[in-house]
């Protein structure tokens, strides 16, 4: 541990992530004031190397050595402003949601659950039921690396869609430092999705209220996947891959009742069921094991490394591609 200007500094130590994997950085600084924030840069800039937001690592696979000034935001504050909720970027995601529907404010329950923090939301577009935090992002504000200055940035400036943006985009530009979102005092719809709607229908709900449209997500979240603090994992670990038209007739062909979602002049095929029909989930692949109630996540129960990752990864992309001719792309931020 050392100190530079006002910061006290982690040298060469290990650093957080949800999938249980050991890695360490060149250093590590925790980020709880701009001012913090500014002092890493120079360090970063200093050392010659990049400088890497971090916020809870649930969505990042990192190799064992990260040669980078890993900036852990901490960075805490939320409020609501008339029908708005601002939130500074280190505060934990779903607290942001519940605080929101605990003002009755609606547009993110069925973003409930979702693990990590509020600055990574935007990086990854995040999403889930039918919703997605583009929806009600109306702006945020940024630090920029190279620049060294604060800026705000709007909703289309962010370039976002599906589980994109531009902070993915152009990696090691931005730290985000705030978000607002814009949310609604109406009621909300229930999510247009077979899970949510046998739930209601179990419970013979036709019209959920807002916070019962959180438990829902909540409970049916947890049925499917599983907590990081007892499994390792890192969520959704591939993308929903997008094909023509044309590809979806050749599937259905085939290979008969193949799950379709439209979405403009594309159609979404959840990559859970292709990964599932080769009878991956509930197997293992080496050290990392498919979680038996969703093939889509990819576990780490028998203390995997990086390399035994890649592999399992590279397994069922070949098998994916080899019997439906789909290249599978990972959803996870992969530190190479």
């Amino acid at each position: 541990m050392l100190c530079y200007l006002n910061m006290v500094v982690d040298k060469n130590v290990a650093f957080k992530n949800s999938f249980a994997l050991e890695s360490r950085a060149s250093f590590v600084v925790k980020i709880e004031s701009k001012r913090d924030l500014l002092e890493a840069t120079l360090l970063a800039k200093k050392e010659g190397l990049p400088l890497f937001p971090l916020g809870s690592g649930t969505n990042i696979v990192p190799k064992p050595q990260i040669e980078a000034v890993v900036a852990v935001l901490a960075l805490r504050g939320i409020v609501k402003e008339n029908k708005t909720v601002k939130t500074m970027a280190g505060e934990n995601w779903d607290e942001v949601v519940a605080f929101a529907t605990q003002n009755n404010l609606s547009g993110i329950e069925a973003l409930s659950g979702i693990p990590g923090t509020a600055g990574a939301g935007p990086i990854q577009n995040i999403g889930a039921y039918g919703s997605e935090i583009k929806d009600s992002l109306v702006q945020l504000e940024v630090f920029d690396i190279q620049t060294e200055e604060f800026k705000v940035l709007e909703n289309r400036d962010c370039n976002f869609s599906y589980r994109d943006s531009i902070f993915k985009q152009e990696k090691g530009k931005f730290v985000i430092t705030e978000i607002t979102l814009a949310l609604s005092e109406e009621k909300p719809q229930m999510p247009d999705y077979r899970d949510v709607k046998n739930y209601f229908a179990e419970k013979e709900n036709s019209a959920p209220n807002m916070l019962e449209i959180r438990k829902a997500i909540l409970e049916i979240r947890k049925s499917k996947l599983p907590d990081p603090s007892v499994i390792p994992n890192c969520g959704s670990f591939f993308k929903n891959p997008f094909v023509t038209a044309e590809k979806v007739k050749k599937l259905k062909e085939e290979f008969g009742n193949v799950p379709v979602f439209q979405q403009n002049n594309l159609f979404k095929i959840p990559a859970g069921f292709l990964i599932d029909s080769l009878g991956f989930k509930g197997k293992k692949i080496g050290k990392i094991e498919i979680y038996k109630n969703n093939a889509l996540v990819l576990t780490n129960p028998y203390g995997a490394t990086f390399e035994d990752l890649l592999f399992a990864k590279s397994e069922i992309e070949r098998a994916v591609f080899q019997k439906f001719g789909i290249k599978l792309e990972a959803e996870v931020n992969i530190l190479e």
